[in-house]
């Protein structure tokens, strides 16, 4: 269940409405319905040169993913925790989804 987060963009309880104001994502899990997540991950890179001609070179093609479907009782790691699913995939650049 979504909770307000501090800002919106941390894992803390915010204290007051000016703290409860950032978008918040939904990250239930409703029964008997399929839900698909969308992740960016960057691919680790260099820049090379300086200035408006610096460009960037990815340094690897190819990632090692690791998913964690974990059940957090009350919202945060504790000796309560469980996994439910563990799931690793191999990501190329230029694979397509």
């Amino acid at each position: 269940m979504p909770h307000p987060a501090r800002f919106g963009m941390t894992d803390q309880m915010g204290r007051g409405p000016y703290e409860k104001s950032g978008m918040i994502r939904d990250t239930g899990l409703p029964p008997m319905r399929t839900v698909k997540e969308t992740f960016e991950i960057k691919f680790p890179f260099e820049d090379i040169g300086a200035g408006p001609a610096k460009q960037r070179k990815i340094t690897t093609d190819e990632l090692e993913v690791e998913v964690r479907l974990l059940y957090l009782p009350y919202g945060e790691r504790n000796q309560d925790h469980f996994v439910w699913k563990i799931s690793k995939h191999r990501v190329r650049l230029g694979a397509g989804s």
